[in-house]
């Protein structure tokens, strides 16, 4: 019989957060829905979105490319998220985890020395994540057994792309 678990987030991730991270607070309901909203709008194509939603924290659900917009892209979760928005202020993350019939979002405050992985730890787990800075809100989804990161970025007003290391952009395809 299936061990059920009292969180949607895995255990071991809110530790992790806490030494990576200010103490990550925990949304909502109804802030866990308007974020995965946000993040659907943003990285998975309209006829996709109730699909998604379905598939979304199944264990085992495979995720192909038709559920990223066609400007997604697949980076090396150890990628800083510096390389993105460039150097600044702090930024704010919002880390979206899924199980069958529940939602659960937490919110992270930090640096952007950060890389993804410090944001969703490790693959076993499907994951979405919203990077909020200044600059560009960045939207991160991970699917288990991914080994890396889907990545799209909404470059917001104003905002000029930083210059990508030609090593470090090797690294991350």
């Amino acid at each position: 019989m299936a061990r059920l678990q009292k969180h949607v987030t895995p255990d071991n991730r809110i530790d992790r957060w806490k030494k990576l991270w200010a103490t990550p607070k925990k949304l909502t309901p109804v802030e866990t829905d308007e974020a995965f909203e946000e993040f659907q709008e943003e990285f998975v194509p309209g006829h996709m979105h109730k699909y998604f939603l379905k598939s979304f924290g199944v264990p085992k659900a495979q995720f192909g490319n038709r559920f990223f917009m066609e400007d997604a892209q697949y980076r090396n979760w150890d990628m800083r998220i510096s390389s993105f928005v460039g150097e600044g202020e702090h930024i704010e993350v919002t880390v979206i985890y899924g199980s069958i019939d529940a939602l659960e979002a937490h919110q992270l405050k930090g640096e952007r020395r950060r890389t993804l992985r410090d944001i969703i730890i490790d693959d076993w787990q499907a994951a979405c994540a919203i990077i909020r800075s200044k600059e560009a809100n960045i939207f991160v989804f991970v699917e288990p057994k991914m080994r890396g990161c889907m990545v799209r970025m909404n470059r917001l007003d104003g905002f000029e792309e930083p210059e990508l290391d030609p090593e470090e952009l090797a690294e991350s395809v």
